[in-house]
C-alpha cells in the first residue's frame, strides 16, 4: 500500500486576535526607536539636528512600548500574571519569562532616557543610558521573534510551526523593527518641521525635519536588507522539508499569498523603495520639494511592517504535517 497523505493541523491560538500581531509590531518598533535615539546621540555629537532626532526618538519610544506592552499583557488570561511575571512565571527557560526580563530592563532605560532629555541633565549621564539602550533595543526587537519561534520548538530543533523558524524570524523582526522605527521617527520629524514652519514653537526640536531625508535613505538600506533576508528565508523553505515547502506554497501561492505579496513585498518593501528613488530624483536632480512623498513612504513602511506580523502569525498557525501512518505499509 502507498502511504496516506500527511495530516495538516491548523490552529488559531494567536492569529484569532489582534493582540499578538500588534505587540510584535509595536515591540519591534520601540526597540528600533530606542536604538535610533541612542545612535543619534552617540554619533551625532552636539549637532542640533541629531540631538533633536534623539529627543524625538526617545520621547516616542515610551507610548509605543506602553501600548505594545498592554496589548501583550491583556492577551493573557490573567493580566496580573504578566505584570508580576517573576512570581507567576517560574519556567525561566520560557521565552515569555525571558521576554519579561528583557521588557523589565528595556522600560526603565526608555523612561530614564526620555527623562534625561526632558530635563537636560547633561550629556555624560545620557550617553551612559544610550550605551545601555542599544543592546536593550536590539534585545526587545529580537525577542518579538523568539517569542514566536521559541513557543513551538521542541527539543532537538523540531518545529511544530515551520514558518516560526528561529534561524529567520528573530532577525527578520529585528530588521523590520529598525525599518519601522526609522519610519516612525521620520514621520514625527516631518510633522515637527511642518508645524515649525507654520509658526508653532517647538524649542530644541526645531532641527528635526532636516534629518527626515537622511532617515529615508538609511531606511532604504534597511529595506534592502529586509528584502534580502525574506528572499533567503523563502529560498530555504522552498528547498526545505515537507513542512517548510507547505508554508512556502501557502505564502506565495495559497491563502496568504495576497497578504504576502501586496501587504509585505509591495507595501513594506517595493513601493517604499520606489518612493525613495523618486524622492531623490525630485529633490536632488529636479530641486522640487517632496516632503509629501516621504510622508507616503513612511506610512507605507509602518503599514507593511504591521501586515508582516499578521502574515507571520497567521502562517505560523499551520503546523508541520504529520505523516499517517508514520511508516510505509507494504
Amino acid at each position: 500500500m502507498q502511504p496516506m497523505e500527511p495530516i495538516v493541523l491548523v490552529t488559531s491560538k494567536w492569529g484569532a486576535s489582534f493582540n499578538i500581531p500588534w505587540y510584535l509590531f509595536l515591540g519591534g518598533m520601540a526597540g528600533g526607536t530606542l536604538v535610533i535615539a541612542a545612535l543619534a546621540d552617540l554619533l551625532g555629537g552636539k549637532r542640533e539636528q541629531y540631538q533633536a532626532l534623539s529627543r524625538i526618538a526617545a520621547y516616542i519610544t515610551l507610548p509605543i512600548i506602553i501600548v505594545g506592552g498592554l496589548a501583550l499583557t491583556f492577551h493573557l488570561g490573567k493580566p496580573e500574571r504578566g505584570i508580576l511575571f517573576p512570581i507567576f512565571m517560574s519556567n525561566y527557560r520560557s521565552w515569555l519569562t525571558i521576554g519579561g526580563w528583557i521588557i523589565a530592563a528595556f522600560f526603565p532605560l526608555a523612561v530614564a532616557y526620555a527623562v534625561l532629555w526632558y530635563f537636560r541633565t547633561g550629556r555624560a549621564p545620557r550617553l551612559i543610558v544610550a550605551i545601555l539602550s542599544i543592546p536593550a533595543g536590539i534585545g526587545i526587537a529580537l525577542y518579538t521573534g523568539f517569542l514566536l519561534s521559541g513557543s513551538w520548538q521542541l527539543s532537538g530543533g523540531y518545529w511544530f510551526s515551520p514558518l516560526w523558524d528561529t534561524r529567520y524570524i528573530p532577525v527578520l523582526f529585528l530588521i523590520s523593527g529598525l525599518s519601522t522605527g526609522l519610519a516612525a521617527c521620520g514621520l514625527v520629524a516631518l510633522a515637527v518641521d511642518h508645524f515649525r514652519h507654520s509658526g508653532v514653537v517647538w524649542g530644541e526640536l526645531g532641527g528635526a525635519g532636516e534629518t527626515a531625508g537622511t532617515l529615508s535613505l538609511i531606511d532604504t538600506l534597511v529595506i534592502i536588507a529586509e528584502a534580502s533576508w525574506i528572499y533567503l528565508m523563502l529560498a530555504a523553505f522552498a528547498a526545505g522539508d515537507v513542512g517548510q515547502k507547505l508554508v512556502y506554497g501557502i505564502l506565495t501561492k495559497g491563502d496568504l499569498a495576497p497578504w504576502f505579496w501586496w501587504g509585505v513585498v509591495a507595501l513594506a518593501l517595493a513601493l517604499p523603495f520606489l518612493a525613495s528613488l523618486v524622492e531623490v530624483l525630485l529633490v536632488k536632480v529636479l530641486r522640487v520639494p517632496a516632503d509629501w512623498l516621504l510622508y507616503v513612504k513612511f506610512l507605507m513602511v509602518l503599514a507593511g511592517g504591521l501586515l508582516l506580523r499578521y502574515v507571520i502569525v497567521w502562517g505560523g498557525e499551520i503546523r508541520k504535517p504529520l505523516p499517517f501512518p508514520p511508516f510505509n505499509v507494504y
